[in-house]
């Protein structure tokens, strides 16, 4: 599938579903659900779980579309989103760190394509039924990690990372904000390009999503 194919499920797999549960309204079909949630059913959400089925399996699509379009973000940097987000994954893999955290640090500032004052908590969000605790808990805080490097000149407490002081997650908190983001606005700096790290997408959002 494309990133411009916005078809979910064949023509045959819509026939499938509806010939196991009957399509809402139906003789076949128990319950249906009108104009409100009111009178939503059990034997609806069998229907729909097949379409949400479906949406998982476009997942690391989407997350791939929106990776591409970051090109177009430079916010006043000499470097694209995309690019500071290549080049942040690239310094993490070189520096050995886990899958989940190289996937976290390629799409910890997606949130910008949406918002760019709480950036931070929609990308952690996105990641969370996907990545591991630790990756998603660096994402969700990781401004208040990098501030350190400019909060001061811009009137902000630069030591905003205190405050998650003995929270288990806060070394690495601080070896993605020192190391591999803050460092990561160089046009000079040889990064990997993003089909070298489609391939750990793909995988990361082909997980079974955990819930919570």
């Amino acid at each position: 599938m494309t990133d411009t194919d916005n078809t979910i499920v064949s023509a045959d797999e819509i026939a499938a579903a509806r010939e196991r549960v009957g399509v809402p309204g139906s003789p076949g079909f128990e319950g249906e659900i009108g104009g409100s949630m009111a009178e939503f059913s059990a034997e609806y959400m069998t229907y729909i779980e097949d379409y949400l089925d479906d949406d998982l399996k476009v997942v690391g699509d989407r997350m791939m579309a929106l990776l591409r379009s970051m090109g177009e973000l430079h916010q006043g940097f000499a470097v694209s989103q995309l690019d500071h987000a290549l080049q942040t994954a690239t310094r993490a893999e070189r520096d050995g760190a886990s899958d989940d955290m190289i996937v976290a640090s390629l799409c910890h500032d997606v949130g910008k394509t949406f918002s760019n004052m709480n950036h931070p908590a929609i990308a952690a969000e996105m990641l969370r039924p996907w990545v591991s605790d630790e990756a998603y808990w660096v994402v969700k805080y990781h401004q208040d990690f990098q501030g350190r490097h400019y909060y001061g000149r811009i009137g902000m407490d630069p030591e905003m990372r205190r405050k998650h002081l003995g929270h288990e997650h806060y070394e690495m908190a601080e070896r993605f904000a020192d190391d591999w983001d803050q460092t990561a606005f160089d046009p000079e700096y040889e990064a990997e390009s993003l089909e070298h790290f489609e391939p750990l997408v793909r995988t990361v959002f082909s997980r079974t999503p955990r819930r919570g």
